[in-house]
């Protein structure tokens, strides 16, 4: 590789033999052995161009892969799969195209597939990073750590200042027991993208792995500066604080870090997989994350289409009448439920959403009816006493409610939000604050990092006028959700107690 030295470094020699205050330009004509040497250059450019042109036309097209078991795999993916490879065939040679086909393999899982139309779409076009470092994940995917990780490194030397590729490159080598060459990694991320905390995250995590712990709980400190809700971060800052004998924050960001997942850099190409996701699974929980994140509309989308290559599954019709119910629309939901109890009159999760359902559309004995039939089929679930909860709070009927979330909190004693809700009852309907306030104090004794029930408790001690066990949850509140945007107005509440 040639290194181009910068100005300051050059000497007189470096200039074709002139001082360094000699005027650039030369007075009088040109030599013709210059004009014939321009000439000979722009000529061979010319050819060299030419001969690339030509050799990209007469190139065979990359060979399309196409699973092996095309036949056997669900509706919907077998027929997104022959669309796109249709798609491709259409345009052999457009790099763009391979790389979506990858894509689209890469989110169902079919990882030897990816790997084959990524490297298509890095032989059409050498110049594009994202091509060889989807080689190296679905290298990785499929098993091949070495081979991967001999990717990134040629990646990373390759393409200098792509930043994903050297997150990759640290993530590899951090699997392969090699901390120390994940750290350089991890720096150059940082020194690329200052603004990305998976790079201090990364480094953080690195350092852990070298018996470092003061050093790892600094850089992920700053990754949580830039990304509070990053749970792999406040997980890795647990791990950290508990070597450091820092037990009570240890166990909160441990908790703050339940179920993490590492999520890599996101890119074009990467922020495209959730559509091409077919696979039923994969649907429902796009959908639900579609739903979750206010935007129920989508899910009710997803799940029709996937729906018209699944018409009897009921797994899916369930889900579509859920969608149906967060998206404002029960009376749509109604009569899919009613087809699915026609032929699974003992189908369970169809049992509890017409509970919901029947209650949205004011049907209130027959929301109590199907959740007593959810609970006869299985009294162990708890959401079918909540479904009972919900029809029987319906109907004002606030007590026997009281004793459905009970029984629900029975089922379910680890789930906080269940003790949330009876406290939201003793308060807000039963006028009971002391009962409330108990049971938000067992959520935040069963999970500390339970923001909701700190919020509770924080409303609830303002109201009672103790500022000092407000105070107290509002500072919990702090550390656990410091963008919160109740949590100044909590704050603005506490301050005009405190000067009553």
């Amino acid at each position: 590789m040639k290194i181009r030295l910068s100005g300051k470094d050059r000497k007189s020699s470096d200039v074709g033999g002139f001082d360094a205050g000699e005027p650039s330009h030369r007075h009088g004509p040109v030599p013709r052995r210059s004009l014939l040497v321009v000439t000979a250059l722009c000529l061979l450019a010319v050819a060299i161009a030419s001969f690339v042109i030509v050799r990209t036309i007469l190139q065979p097209s990359p060979p399309i892969p196409v699973p092996a078991n095309l036949v056997k795999l669900e509706p919907q993916l077998r027929a997104y799969i022959v669309e796109k490879v249709d798609w491709v065939r259409k345009s052999p040679r457009d790099m763009k195209r391979h790389a979506t086909l990858g894509i689209v393999y890469a989110a169902n899982s079919l990882w030897q597939e990816a790997r084959m139309a990524f490297t298509n779409a890095a032989r059409l076009n050498p110049q594009e990073p994202l091509a060889p470092m989807y080689v190296g994940v679905a290298t990785l995917e499929l098993g091949e750590i070495e081979a991967a990780l001999k990717i990134f490194r040629h990646l990373a030397v390759q393409f200098p200042s792509f930043a994903p590729g050297f997150y990759r490159l640290g993530e590899a080598l951090l699997r392969t027991g090699d901390p120390r060459g994940a750290e350089d990694s991890f720096r150059r991320l940082i020194h690329l993208a200052p603004n990305e905390w998976r790079g201090y995250a990364g480094l953080g995590d690195a350092r852990l792995r070298q018996n470092d712990p003061a050093e790892a709980s600094e850089w992920l400190r700053k990754a949580l500066q830039l990304d509070p809700s990053s749970k792999i971060a406040h997980h890795l800052l647990g791990r950290a604080c508990r070597e450091l004998g820092r037990n009570d924050e240890a166990e909160l960001e441990l908790l703050l870090g339940q179920r993490a997942e590492v999520f890599p850099i996101p890119d074009a190409w990467s922020e495209t997989a959730s559509e091409h996701m077919k696979l039923i699974q994969d649907q429902l929980e796009v959908a639900n994350q579609s739903s979750q994140a206010g935007n129920p509309g989508k899910a009710v989308e997803i799940l029709l289409r996937a729906l018209s290559y699944n018409p009897t599954n009921v797994t899916l019709l369930n889900n579509l009448a859920i969608a149906f119910n967060r998206s404002g629309q029960p009376q749509k939901a109604y009569p899919l439920l009613s087809k699915v109890l026609e032929s699974h009159s003992r189908y369970l999760p169809a049992c509890i959403t017409m509970s919901f359902t029947s209650q949205m559309l004011g049907r209130n004995d027959e929301a109590l009816a199907y959740a007593d039939r959810a609970i006869a089929l299985d009294a162990n679930t708890a959401q079918a006493h909540l479904a009972k909860a919900n029809a029987l709070l319906a109907a004002e009927r606030d007590a026997e409610a009281i004793a459905a979330l009970q029984d629900a909190h029975r089922c379910d004693p680890q789930n906080a939000e269940i003790l949330v809700e009876l406290g939201d009852v003793y308060w807000r309907n039963l006028k009971q604050p002391g009962q409330a306030r108990e049971h938000y104090r067992q959520a935040v004794q069963l999970n500390r990092a339970f923001v909701g029930a700190h919020a509770r408790l924080a409303e609830l001690a303002i109201e009672r006028g103790d500022s000092v066990e407000a105070g107290a949850a509002i500072d919990m509140l702090r550390k656990l959700a410091p963008t919160e945007p109740g949590l100044s107005v909590l704050e603005r509440r506490l301050n005009k107690l405190a000067k009553q």
